[in-house]
């Protein structure tokens, strides 16, 4: 009877042991993925001022991102441009989502290995006024493909972790994503590429004026459009008209010299809108270069003359079916 006793108090004594170790490292495992999710990320995306990046997509030189009034721009070296439509978003994002999985290495003997050091990695550096909020080293990252069954069968999804280190510290750190994919890119990745976006039923008029006098004018009249007051086909400025809805373009011509009078222009009349001009120019280098209103500060490069060809098109464009 007393050794049942004694095997009870045994039982029950090493029952609390193992529930006190228990709880011992769960609390350990929490402080410790408090503390590595807490030493990160801290910043008000609604109090930075500017960013500087130093992407080894530019051989680590820097790129500043600030606020201009209502709109965020980049500059590098003497270069300054308005930043992409959502591109600070879409960065923002990306920094907020940063949420280190484990440690990988204590040493700075493994930056190399992991690209985190000064001369390998990308480095983010975030300004709140004058405080630095985050200063981050972005080295390379992996790709796992995986594939979960669903629904009785398979599907593959690409899956990515990048490596971190925070500036400051020897510490290396996993993370999830392809975060080198998002912030290891050039001063021409980040600006605008904005050539037009406009409404298509919208149209109105488009004033084509082309060298000699050549130029002509296609306009929305009684529920027709009409090239130089003759019925236009149909399908041919449907066509035509769809290229307006949105065009970007990723070849920049910043050294570019503005003639006093364009080559070629294309003014587009809009309901609601002011109009909007495009502008071509000869480019003694080669090609064409093109100018939008809606993108006033770039000069856009057409050395393969792909620009000209989908906006600056014939007359007989729009008269050539409608005749046969």
């Amino acid at each position: 009877m007393m050794a049942r006793k004694n095997n009870s108090l045994t039982l029950v004594i090493v029952l609390v042991i193992l529930v006190g170790v228990f709880l011992l490292l769960r609390v350990r495992s929490r402080k410790a993925e408090s503390t590595l999710q807490a030493d990160f990320i801290r910043i008000d995306t609604a109090q930075i001022t500017e960013i500087l990046l130093y992407p080894q997509a530019a051989q680590g030189a820097e790129l500043k991102f600030f606020r201009s009034g209502n709109e965020w721009r980049v500059s590098k070296d003497k270069r300054e441009a308005p930043v992409e439509a959502g591109s600070m978003k879409n960065m923002f994002r990306e920094l907020l989502s940063i949420k280190p999985k484990r440690l990988v290495a204590v040493s700075d003997t493994a930056w190399d290995n992991y690209r985190v050091s000064d001369s390998t990695a990308t480095r983010i550096v975030v300004h709140e006024g004058r405080k630095t909020t985050l200063d981050l080293y972005i080295g390379r990252f992996n790709v796992n493909q995986q594939s979960p069954q669903m629904y009785g069968g398979y599907q593959n999804r690409v899956m990515g972790s990048s490596y971190i280190r925070p500036g400051g510290q020897k510490k290396t750190y996993e993370t999830e994503g392809f975060l080198a994919l998002s912030f290891n890119q050039d001063f021409d990745a980040w600006r605008d590429h904005l050539f037009v976006r406009l409404t298509k039923d919208d149209l109105r008029k488009l004033s084509f004026t082309y060298p000699a006098d050549t130029g002509f004018v296609l306009e929305y009249r009684d529920s027709v459009w009409m090239v130089d007051g003759m019925p236009a086909d149909s399908a041919a400025t449907a066509d035509y008209l769809s290229t307006w809805s949105f065009r970007r373009y990723s070849d920049f011509r910043d050294d570019f010299s503005e003639p006093a009078n364009a080559d070629f222009e294309v003014t587009v009349e809009s309901r609601n809108m002011d109009p909007v001009v495009i502008r071509g120019y000869t480019d003694p280098e080669g090609g064409f270069v093109f100018h939008s209103d809606m993108n006033p500060e770039t000069w856009f490069a057409d050395r393969d003359s792909s620009i000209f060809k989908t906006f600056l098109v014939p007359k007989n464009k729009f008269t050539a079916r409608s005749a046969n």
